[in-house]
């Protein structure tokens, strides 16, 4: 019979202070069980499977995933050892869940991110392995059960704030893919508007144009990245870590080169329009586009197309 794999019971061996520790996606008692000796503390055994994660560096094909096992195996045995100390052994869950999913192993890895997020209740790793469970998901296209999960960190007044930006980010995502482009310029707006990052705000703001100039409301689209500028104008003047991460993520905008190349279309169809037209000795009627105006070397003028 297969079991979950929290609920495996472990392998006390002879001689003390060792158990046998499932390391893998092996879903079988026994299968794919590794070693791991006890050490003083809650905490020592967690730096244990640290190192034991740091030996997958520089290594390859079944080395390595060798070593992922045993490095999943001993941040399982956090939980084995020390039962008592939830805070470390929702961290262990969590670092767990990271390894398994770097593996391929996705649904094991799911099981250690609900493991970790009831674990850590009211702490860093609730948002933390909330948000692995809504990325799960939602790379899967279970797009309901990764609202879920990104809804749960946005409703936690406990989640930090950057974690709930995050949430709502990707929340937007989410409707997006469902075809629901309101619900997820709402939660691009949330984040632009009032995100405790502002490299966050950026990508927010971002995908808020985007959503605009996929509906073909290229003024609506100018109006958010002029709002863009205008917020983050400052903190891109900075001659600072912060102000050099804000340049970097605003030179990396989508929106800003669809949007001129959208303008661009727009006013070649209409030149054609009015040429035709003339042509035809009908009136010219004006015309009012968008003109991107822009400068990479200037963050305090490199965003927003302006309106003529």
């Amino acid at each position: 019979m297969k079991l979950p794999v929290l609920l495996l019971l472990p392998v006390l061996l002879a001689g003390g202070g060792m158990v046998m520790v499932p390391g893998g996606p092996e879903r079988a008692a026994g299968q794919g069980a590794v070693e791991v000796p006890r050490q003083e503390s809650a905490r020592a055994q967690l730096e244990y499977a640290a190192r034991r994660k740091r030996e997958l560096h520089g290594r390859g094909g079944e080395a390595r995933r060798r070593a992922r096992a045993e490095a999943v195996a001993a941040y399982r045995a956090v939980g084995v050892h020390f039962p008592r100390d939830r805070t470390l052994r929702a961290e262990a869950a969590f670092r767990a869940g990271e390894l398994l999913r770097a593996g391929g192993a996705a649904v094991e890895a799911l099981e250690e991110f609900r493991a970790a997020r009831r674990l850590g209740e009211r702490t860093e790793f609730e948002a933390r392995a909330g948000m692995e469970i809504g990325h799960l998901h939602r790379r899967k296209r279970r797009h309901l059960e990764a609202l879920v999960a990104y809804e749960r960190i946005l409703a936690d007044g406990d989640s930090a704030h950057r974690q709930r930006d995050r949430a709502s980010y990707w929340a937007g995502r989410v409707h997006e893919e469902l075809g629901r482009p309101g619900d997820a310029r709402r939660c691009y707006e949330r984040v632009a508007r009032r995100g405790a990052d502002p490299v966050d705000r950026i990508r927010a703001f971002d995908a808020w144009a985007s959503s605009l100039i996929d509906r073909s409301d290229l003024e609506g689209a100018a109006g958010v990245l002029e709002l863009c500028r205008s917020s983050l104008r400052d903190v891109a003047l900075e001659e600072t870590a912060l102000g050099e991460r804000v340049r970097e993520a605003l030179e990396r905008m989508r929106s800003v080169g669809r949007l001129a190349r959208e303008v661009e279309e727009r006013l070649r169809r209409r030149a054609e329009e009015d040429s035709a037209g003339a042509g035809k000795g009908r009136p010219i009627p004006p015309r009012h586009t968008p003109r991107p105006r822009f400068s990479a070397a200037r963050p305090d003028a490199c965003l927003p197309p302006g309106l003529d």
